[in-house]
């Protein structure tokens, strides 16, 4: 049995998000059963001016789903899933922009058509399980290799919407975000990554590299000087604490998104 709370959340970034409703759908297209649904419980917390990330279940709008999911691994559908899963992944993964990890160009014809297909067949995994976030994930890694900055921004916001546990998925996110200028988002994604790892050099960068972008100087220099705290010999984070610097004394241009910069 496995019980999932179903409701609304409200991320000031975002705007109104559903939550658990694409795992239940998930379990059900595989054979699982719902048994039971439950008033859940309520969530009320009043938004502050500077909050980045709130969330709030409205009232009334949570629920709580019971689900017999004992079918769900074996079922025709769970298969079906898996095997458009892998086989989508397999097509995508040599052109993953990953770090230290080489990786295939996408020019060729050959390689836009594979990575067309891979988001095809990963399309048709989620279509089956909504709350598979990994396979968004790759989506957004396939349009990352395309170039194309909008659907993979899309995608990887889906999968950090799903997985707010890892903080990889977050800083996929965030570079695509400021790639496409959306400094707000991207913020309270770096802050939800930097809360999942603390000690993370990069990660602090990152936030760091996201306040700048939106302007708010003084919070990324703070930010900035955490990550060379962290690691006192990165060069691109010092040639990101000189830029910050720059801007904040008019020597720069303040930057609106990744392209105005170089530090990546």
């Amino acid at each position: 049995m496995r019980e999932i709370n179903v409701g609304i959340r409200f991320e000031p970034n975002e705007g109104l998000l559903f939550s658990g409703i694409e795992e239940v759908n998930g379990l059900i297209n595989r054979g699982g059963k719902v048994t039971a649904v439950e008033p859940g419980g309520v969530l009320m917390r009043k938004l502050s001016e500077d909050s980045d990330s709130v969330s709030v279940t409205l009232f009334g709008c949570e629920v709580k789903v019971i689900v017999d999911d004992s079918g769900v691994e074996a079922s025709p559908k769970t298969l079906e899933h898996n095997r458009l899963y892998k086989e989508g992944t397999d097509l995508v993964s040599p052109y993953m922009r990953l770090v230290n990890r080489d990786f295939q160009s996408a020019d060729s014809a050959d390689a836009q058509k594979a990575l067309e297909r891979g988001i095809e067949l990963l399309r048709q995994a989620i279509a089956i399980n909504p709350a598979n976030w990994s396979a968004y994930w790759v989506i957004g890694k396939a349009y990352q290799a395309l170039g194309k900055s909008g659907e993979a921004c899309d995608a990887f916001g889906k999968a950090y919407g799903l997985e707010k546990g890892n903080a990889d998925v977050a800083r996929e996110y965030m570079f695509e975000c400021l790639n496409l200028g959306h400094a707000a988002q991207a913020i309270a994604a770096a802050r939800h990554a930097v809360k999942l790892k603390p000690k993370d050099a990069g990660l602090a960068a990152n936030l760091a590299l996201a306040l700048l972008i939106g302007g708010k100087l003084d919070d990324a220099a703070k930010a900035v000087t955490s990550a060379l705290a962290l690691a006192p010999d990165d060069a691109i984070t010092r040639n990101l604490q000189k830029i910050i610097a720059d801007v904040q004394a008019g020597r720069r241009r303040q930057p609106s998104k990744m392209a105005d910069l170089n530090v990546r």
